[in-house]
């Protein structure tokens, strides 16, 4: 169809510009289209469907396929054949072939987590060729966020990992859509974050490896993973989903958080402070950082939200924070949760370290490669 119509233009253009111009400049024109009519083209994304790579192993395309069913478990088997079906546009190859095989998948709907399991072959592939098949599927799958927020894969008998020897819990964001050369480092960091407690009047800890490109510092990394909102079922996200992330970076002890007007909204009607403290609590858990600094597109609020001023420093503020005295409470009048299968390899050890670290002075801070500042 877009060929169909691309050649109407394009014929309708000579036949409007034949006249003036002469055959000379349409005789040229098709010489030029001819010389790159095989160069690749990215056509605007299908709003759902199935990822493919491209030939040369660099780069991924969403493909549109009918992805329409009644329930999580057809949706994820639509998914994994639609991704075993040879592209339309032979500039591209499909992700689950060859070595890579899905032979089994099951599916968790209190977590929201598909698991994978994959031939042992999987682990012929090279490093750059898997990490962008695994980056294709798990973009797939995630699209559907409402019923698939996580993805693990098993190969053979044994489970993905992360460096620590946890099981490895990946998201679409987690990844690029090309590479290109050496492949980008990804870090990773356990970090407590705080989310809206399911009555919505009080902030909760949510303890969870955040994965992030080495190009992108820890500070950014936590604003945005805030602005993805919890992974953890009946907590509620504390800024909307809608929020720019301008610039976050650290001079002296403070970190300076630039986002969009879009912040200064409130979500569900909770109060302001939660949006300001989830932010606060979240980065001040970092080495150096003692206080934070808003602002709004590049310039210091001068305004205010529910009477809060945002145009000066905050420091961390426990008093707002719901903590459980044990594991397995929850907040007055809410169902316990299910979601902490998600975290239940994150040591709680880490959780009491990041807590009780001290506040350090300016000798300790980071800086901001970015700015050279």
């Amino acid at each position: 169809m877009r060929k169909s119509k691309f050649f109407a233009v394009l014929i309708l253009s000579l036949l409007m510009v034949i006249p003036l111009a002469g055959c000379d400049l349409i005789e040229d024109i098709l010489w030029h289209w001819s010389r790159n009519k095989n160069v690749e083209v990215t056509t605007t994304e299908a709003s759902h469907g199935v990822y493919q790579m491209n030939l040369n192993e660099t780069r991924l395309i969403k493909a549109a396929y009918d992805l329409t069913t009644d329930s999580p478990d057809e949706l994820i088997s639509a998914c994994i054949e639609g991704m075993k079906q040879a592209p339309s546009d032979n500039a591209y190859k499909c992700l689950i072939c060859g070595d890579v095989q899905v032979t089994d998948y099951t599916y968790d709907s209190d977590s929201r987590l598909v698991t994978l399991y994959f031939d042992p072959a999987y682990n012929k592939l090279p490093a750059s060729r898997e990490i962008l098949t695994r980056a294709g599927i798990v973009k797939t799958l995630t699209q559907f966020s409402d019923e698939i927020q996580y993805v693990s894969f098993v190969i053979g008998s044994e489970p993905m990992t992360a460096e620590d020897g946890t099981s490895l819990l990946m998201r679409g964001k987690d990844f690029v859509d090309s590479i290109s050369g050496n492949m980008e480092y990804v870090r990773e960091d356990y970090v407590t974050m705080y989310f809206v407690s399911g009555d919505g009047t009080k902030l909760q800890a949510e303890d969870v490896i955040v994965k992030y490109l080495s190009k992108i510092n820890l500070e950014t990394a936590l604003v945005n993973s805030l602005v993805s909102g919890p992974i953890t079922e009946g907590l509620k996200p504390s800024l909307s989903p809608d929020t720019t992330v301008n610039k976050v970076s650290i001079r002296e002890g403070i970190c300076y958080v630039d986002v969009d007007k879009t912040f200064l909204e409130r979500v569900d009607g909770q109060s302001f402070e939660l949006n300001i403290y989830s932010v606060v609590n979240t980065l001040t858990q970092m080495t150096g950082v003692s206080r934070v600094q808003f602002l709004i597109d590049g310039s210091i609020f001068t305004g205010t939200v529910e009477g809060v001023h945002i145009d000066g420093m905050f420091e961390k503020n426990m008093s707002l924070v719901y903590r459980p005295e044990k594991e397995g409470t929850v907040p007055p009048s809410q169902p316990a949760e299910n979601g902490d299968a998600l975290k239940k390899d994150i040591e709680q050890q880490v959780k009491e370290n990041q807590m009780s670290s001290e506040e350090t002075g300016p000798g300790e801070t980071e800086t901001d490669e970015s700015t050279g500042e």
